[in-house]
């Protein structure tokens, strides 16, 4: 009887190691297998082999892997010369289509709501934050005192506060620099304007307002601002809920300005004497040149999706309120369609920047808020509808904004402590995505 069990424990023994060693040697086929597939259908090892991220608030849905970013695909059609708009929609799930060639790191952690930053020639990174201080980061560190802290008249309310920020193209040797920010009227209504300020190594002072009255509320502030190739400064503004301010020429609201950098009114503005650059704008909170050819790119919130990328022409009237999406208006008109937008979805674009380097160079990318998402927009040099892309979607949250650094170092900084987000560990975030290709 003992020896009968012995040799049946003995059998299943040797069956059990040759099932061990079948299974071993199938999990290393498949392990190869997998990474070859991975190649094919464009994920990125490196990319998918990051920490998994925090698990979603209550109430909201559960977050994708990295290597499961929902794509955004282009409307069927071509617009042929870019008359006439091409609708973008969120599709399903699918793998990011070429490996993502960047790396993320957190550069800095509980800021209050960032929203512009810029680069220094000597490394320095200043950033707003939207309460009312200008920040910096030196040698990779976060200055834990601000350089500036704005005082009444400044007012943060709503979607309004210290906004944009600029550098003068002579920083380096004047140290100027350009922020735009919401402030108490005199009226006692909120409005917005440019200052010119001047920044030295450990603090920033007001020089002097550059524009004012700027119409301005608790939403739609626009407050965008950056300097164009051509040296002045281009001001995007908000029509503060109020839509006919769009096509009021005498109005400063949803509108695209351009001014010098001390102020005035360039000579070869669309209408002599006036600072509005485009018109018909609701909220434009993006402003970007494609290097090479100059052209100036705009993004732009729509009243509840038809989200937009458009072409920014001098004197050109973007429509709002009259048309979005694939709407044209009459012919007599002469009102711009987007570029590209975003259908019955929402993006609420905000930043946004050109690759000037690496394997994407070209590439347009579009910081998204509700959509929380980074778009990547790979435009057609034929002039068709671009192929729009979702990356990061609900990875970080609300992105408020995307830059690219000197050293093709992409940033993003997010805005899930601006009130409409749901704050995670670490909110809001300055996040370095460092190139793989260096």
């Amino acid at each position: 009887m003992s020896g009968t069990s012995i040799r049946s424990r003995s059998f299943l023994l040797c069956g059990a190691l040759i099932l061990l060693t079948g299974l071993l040697s199938a999990c290393s086929t498949s392990s190869g297998g997998n990474e070859v597939q991975g190649k094919l259908e464009g994920r990125n090892p490196q990319f998918d082999a990051q920490p998994a991220k925090n698990q979603s608030p209550p109430g909201e849905g559960p977050q994708g892997t990295a290597a499961e970013t929902p794509g955004v695909s282009a409307g069927a059609g071509e617009t042929g010369q870019g008359t006439k708009p091409g609708s973008a929609t969120v599709g399903p799930k699918q793998p990011v289509t070429s490996a993502f060639p960047y790396t993320a790191h957190t550069l800095a952690s509980g800021l209050n709501v960032p929203w512009e930053m810029a680069f220094a020639p000597d490394g320095r990174i200043f950033f707003t934050e939207r309460p009312g201080s200008l920040r910096v980061i030196e040698n990779g560190k976060l200055r834990s005192t601000p350089l500036l802290e704005l005082k009444a008249p400044f007012v943060s309310r709503g979607e309004g506060g210290l906004l944009g920020l600029a550098l003068d193209p002579a920083f380096k040797s004047n140290g100027l620099a350009y922020v735009y920010h919401s402030y108490r009227s005199k009226e006692g209504g909120v409005a917005n304007r440019v200052l010119q300020i001047k920044i030295g190594s450990s603090t920033a002072a007001i020089n002097k307002v550059l524009m004012d009255n700027i119409p301005g509320d608790t939403n739609h502030n626009g407050g965008r601002i950056k300097i164009g190739p051509d040296g002045y400064l281009y001001i995007t503004t908000g029509e503060r809920y109020e839509p006919d301010l769009a096509q009021d020429r005498n109005s400063l609201g949803g509108k695209i300005l351009r001014i010098t950098t001390s102020g005035a009114i360039p000579k070869d503005n669309p209408r002599p004497g006036s600072p509005i650059y485009s018109m018909g704008h609701r909220n434009p909170q993006g402003l970007a040149w494609q290097p090479g050819t100059g052209v100036l790119y705009s993004s732009e919130h729509g009243q509840s999706s038809h989200d937009e990328i458009n072409i920014i022409q001098a004197g050109a009237n973007y429509g709002w309120p009259l048309i979005e999406g694939d709407e044209t208006g009459a012919a007599r008109l002469k009102l711009a369609a987007p570029l590209v937008h975003s259908g019955e979805e929402t993006w609420a674009p905000s930043g946004m920047t050109f690759i000037t380097q690496g394997p994407w160079k070209g590439e347009l990318l579009v910081a998204g808020l509700a959509g929380e998402q980074l778009l990547r927009v790979s435009l057609s040099s034929s002039g068709g509808t671009p192929v729009v892309t979702g990356l990061f979607q609900e990875e970080y949250g609300r992105i408020r904004n995307v830059a690219e650094g000197p050293d093709g170092t992409l940033y993003l900084m997010t805005n899930n402590r601006d009130g409409r987000g749901s704050p995670r560990a670490g909110d809001d975030k300055l996040i370095a995505l460092h190139p793989n290709w260096k």
